[in-house]
């Protein structure tokens, strides 16, 4: 678990992406926490619910495979 949210916290870094890109996926893919709340668990501030972690994975991989187009 948190491997995927370090994974996350790298495709932040990086300059062409920011967190409501990462949140839009999210969203996309039935995650359920307001942006600001999806920060905080990014940042492992919050617990996170296994459907919010299997939505995250699939927008970390989206997100990574756009990157790397």
């Amino acid at each position: 678990m948190d491997d995927l949210r370090h994974t996350a916290q790298h495709l932040l870094q990086r300059k062409d992406r920011g967190l409501i890109d990462l949140w839009i996926l999210y969203w996309n893919h039935g995650g359920r926490c307001h942006p600001f709340e999806f920060d905080a668990f990014v940042h492992h501030m919050l617990p996170v619910q296994w459907f919010d972690m299997e939505a995250l994975a699939e927008a970390v991989e989206e997100l990574a495979l756009e990157s790397m187009a």
